[in-house]
């Protein structure tokens, strides 16, 4: 009798039981998990290499160890971009930013901490002894002179290509340019004089111009922006000495720059604006007499003769004390004509009444001149009775200064009532 069940085939697998399906189900599910995380590593990878530039720095790809991309197009500037991931490219920044070294100690004396707040009068006493080559730094002019000296200079990357290729990281760069500032230094100072050193002349262009070509020699693809002399100073056992030379000249540029301003002054207030033409004129004019040529003193004559009457020397107008001289002359002159030519027409006026009735005329003439004379402020001094009495008009100008005379004594006088109360 056949049971109504299927028969399973023979090569069927064999059932599973419930733990070994749920363990079954848990691998699959973890496969599936470690193939998506596998997909996740596999994909940060590829974009690990996503990398930005920022505004002070510039960046260079190395596939391999070698530059990617062509000469002119290695350097990325700002932005954001994508490279392999390492160890297939690596991505280099170079900062651009410029920096400062200072040369405070290569060619100055030894000081110490407590040294260093100290005055230069101070120093002067302390370090006025003979220098020590192996402590005290120095530079020596052309004149085979000393002096001290302390610069600072400003530098940056400008080929970033040649930079990595020849120095590699910015503590390096530091150190070659060190060296070669020093190197400038002593060669453009030995080019120098001493007193043009410390009055703080220095040839710049040399100076940085033997620095950029060592570093251009040596491809490094740095650059010298800045030279600048801090401070400068003769040694100390002979510093006293240039300072009273130095205040000297000090003194001497202050007096010429005095006595410039003070001849302007007085030029300014001879002739205004038109002092300088007439200096000319005036220094030519003697040059000429003094050489015997009569004919160029002629000429410097009748230039200032006509300068002074037209108050103008070419389209500069005369001012000053010179013009107020010439209008006042001048204004005088229409005075003393206009008087002499009222006296003559009262002359001529005059002369036909006088030669008709002379007593007359001279009665009227003394009566006019009494009246002028006892016109305005007269006092009246009376005489002993039989003597010569006389009627005096005062000086009004005097007159005035008496008054004022009189009206400062009693200010003097009511002052020094104050002061006793």
């Amino acid at each position: 009798m056949i049971d109504d069940e299927t028969v399973a085939p023979a090569d069927a697998p064999p059932a599973l039981d419930p733990a070994q399906q749920s363990l079954a189900e848990a691998l699959r599910v973890s496969f599936a998990i470690l193939k998506l995380a596998m997909l996740g590593l596999l994909v940060a990878y590829l974009f690990s290499g996503t990398f930005s530039v920022g505004s002070n720095e510039v960046a260079l790809r190395l596939r391999f160890g070698d530059y990617v991309g062509d000469p002119g197009n290695r350097v990325l500037e700002r932005g954001t971009y994508l490279a392999a991931p390492f160890p297939i490219e690596q991505v280099v920044k170079v900062d651009t930013r410029p920096a400062t070294l200072t040369l405070d100690r290569e060619f100055w004396f030894e000081t110490t901490d407590r040294e260093s707040g100290l005055t230069r009068a101070q120093l002067q006493g302390q370090k006025a002894m003979p220098l020590h080559p192996l402590r005290d730094g120095s530079l020596i002019t052309g004149d085979s002179s000393i002096v001290h000296a302390k610069w600072t200079l400003t530098w940056r990357v400008a080929e970033p290509v040649a930079f990595l290729t020849n120095v590699g990281s910015r503590p390096v760069a530091e150190k070659i340019v060190r060296l070669v500032a020093q190197q400038g230094i002593v060669q453009s100072v030995a080019q120098l004089a001493a007193d043009d050193m410390l009055r703080g002349i220095v040839n710049r262009e040399l100076a940085v111009g033997i620095m950029q070509q060592r570093l251009d020699a040596m491809r490094t693809g740095l650059v010298i922006d800045q030279l600048t002399l801090d401070k400068v100073s003769a040694p100390m056992r002979v510093a006293g000495s240039f300072d009273a030379v130095t205040s000297a000249e000090s003194d001497r540029a202050g007096r010429i720059v005095a006595s410039q301003q003070e001849r302007a002054k007085v030029l300014g207030e001879t002739a205004g604006e038109a002092s300088g033409p007439i200096l000319d004129l005036v220094t030519a004019y003697e040059r000429a007499v003094e050489g015997g040529d009569e004919a160029a003193a002629a000429r410097a004559q009748e230039q200032l003769d006509a300068a002074l009457a037209g108050l103008t020397i070419g389209s500069v107008p005369i001012g000053g004390d010179v013009a107020q001289v010439i209008n006042a002359a001048k204004t005088y002159r229409t005075q003393i004509v206009e008087q002499v030519a009222s006296e003559a027409q009262a002359f001529t006026q005059l002369l036909p009444q006088y030669e008709r009735n002379p007593r007359l005329v001279l009665a009227k003439l003394w009566e006019d001149a009494r009246e002028r004379i006892l016109t305005g402020d007269v006092e009246t001094f009376y005489t002993v009775p039989g003597q010569l009495e006389l009627q005096l008009n005062r000086d009004p100008e005097l007159q005035k200064a008496r008054q004022k005379e009189q009206l400062r004594s009693r200010k003097r006088a009511q002052q020094e009532a104050e002061r006793n109360r």
